[in-house]
């Protein structure tokens, strides 16, 4: 019984350590830049897996480091009110994961100077 506690304690530490590197590294190799990467997610009306694509999207942000983009998208393809509660609810957990239409992203790309 000792030994069987001893390797999930060695276990669970090696998961701390490996967060605690990844988190440096992270803080580490982001670019000073002006630049803005975002993901878009598009969502559709009664989208069955809505919420495991905005938590996988949101998981491909926190672990890509570097190359990881700024902002998530949930991009409202004529959802229906259930699906869309369920994203508010995700992009709560999320602090750069937003809800936008598609008119309110045009407008955001119509802003931007090249």
């Amino acid at each position: 019984m000792y030994l069987f506690g001893m390797i999930i304690l060695i276990f669970f530490a090696l998961i701390g350590v490996c967060g605690v590197c990844r988190g440096i590294a992270r803080g580490l190799s982001k670019p000073e830049s002006d630049s803005e990467i975002i993901l878009i997610e598009p969502i559709k009306k009664g989208q069955e897996d809505a919420e495991y694509l905005l938590r996988r999207a949101a998981q491909k942000v926190l672990w890509m480091g570097r190359h990881a983009p700024d902002r998530v998208i949930a991009l409202d393809c004529d959802m229906d009110e259930c699906t869309r509660k369920l994203c508010r609810l995700v992009c709560g957990d999320y602090p750069f994961i937003e809800l936008c239409t598609k008119d309110e992203l045009k407008d955001r790309i119509n802003k931007i100077e090249i």
